[in-house]
């Protein structure tokens, strides 16, 4: 499916809605994974598939999105305002600061996103081969 210039800027401007109102209400949650890189600018805008979110410490997705259903242990996904959200527990997790329209979004490293695209590179080849051509 091509997507045309008018629909990347009306996904741009939904997620940047849903980021900056998920960051507000989850201080201690990071963004990562590739919407991570593309806000740093270290690879070029594409629609993401997912928002990664990382947290440092033990949660459940049910539980970062105030879902009260029984919680089976695998699920690590939950579809939020139009977006789906990807959960990771990293408890060595850092972040860097990325201030938009004096908002704070706190993103994980590009290092530390490329660490984990390298670790899993031959699980989803594409999308994750297209972004570590970015590496460095």
């Amino acid at each position: 499916m091509l997507v045309n210039t008018t629909q990347i800027l009306t996904i741009l401007m939904m997620m940047e809605i849903v980021l900056l109102e998920f960051q507000q209400k989850h201080p201690n949650i990071y963004i990562g994974g590739s919407v991570a890189l593309i806000l740093q600018g270290i690879i070029p805008y594409r629609v993401p598939k997912d928002i990664d979110i990382i947290s440092p410490k033990r949660t459940h997705i049910y539980e970062v999105f105030g879902i009260d259903k029984p919680r089976p242990k695998i699920l690590k996904r939950y579809r939020h305002n139009g977006f789906l959200f990807d959960l990771f527990i990293n408890p060595n997790a850092q972040y860097v600061e990325y201030i938009y329209n004096g908002y704070t979004l706190k993103l994980s490293p590009a290092d530390e996103v490329y660490e984990w695209k390298l670790r899993i590179q031959n699980v989803n080849t594409e999308k994750h081969a297209n972004d570590l051509k970015y590496y460095k």
